[in-house]
């Protein structure tokens, strides 16, 4: 069955800080990044709310919502700043998740299929510890 794209969309910033473990060395530099977007749980729920939200614009359509959880699984590589062995990986698992608002959407139980697509990923190495992230992720529903 071949899904198609609803029109329905969120962008989802993940924006804080990573810290090394202290098992690892610090970083010298980052050398490469890995971003990947898991989703968990994508579900269409009803709401008592309306759309548009005013009383004089009848007919209304319901406003029915998407609940979204997931993982961004991140790995970075570093150079280190140790003689033996210079490179490195960390690994971080950052959970989110979200509502998707949807105008006159499909009924709660409705099959979906959620598809993230990594916009933009910025790593920037701050003190050899700490990383900070910077992504942002666009969830697009699919019917």
């Amino acid at each position: 069955m071949a899904l198609t794209f609803t029109g329905i969309y969120k962008q989802v910033p993940i924006d804080s800080k990573l810290i090394i473990p202290d098992v690892k060395p610090s970083i010298e530099c980052i050398i490469d990044t890995y971003t990947q977007v898991v989703i968990d749980k994508e579900v269409v729920i009803d709401t008592p709310l309306t759309y548009p939200e005013t009383e004089n614009a009848p007919p209304y359509d319901q406003l029915r919502k998407v609940i979204v959880t997931g993982m961004v699984v991140v790995k970075i590589k570093y150079s280190a700043l140790v003689p033996d062995q210079k490179v490195h990986a960390a690994h971080f698992e950052i959970p989110f998740c979200t509502l998707i608002e949807w105008p006159d959407g499909p009924p709660q139980g409705t099959p979906i299929v959620v598809k993230p697509v990594v916009e933009k990923a910025v790593y920037i190495n701050e003190d050899g510890r700490r990383v900070f992230k910077a992504i942002l992720i666009r969830l697009e529903v699919y019917r």
